[in-house]
């Protein structure tokens, strides 16, 4: 029976890891709490766009 190598562990350790995703969304929140007005208006402006081309 094949053993699967030393650093496999390590690897999956990594990928398995929270650290990175919840720095990535803590990093993604802060970035949307500073663009909050604009993020709000560009998606009140599509969504306008969108109802009145009538695309609805």
């Amino acid at each position: 029976m094949a053993r699967p190598a030393k650093h496999a562990g390590g690897v999956r350790r990594l990928l398995t890891d929270p650290a990175l995703p919840v720095a990535v969304l803590g990093t993604v929140a802060i970035a949307t709490a500073l663009y909050a007005p604009m993020l709000t208006w560009a998606i009140t402006g599509g969504l306008a766009g969108y109802s009145l081309s009538g695309s609805v």
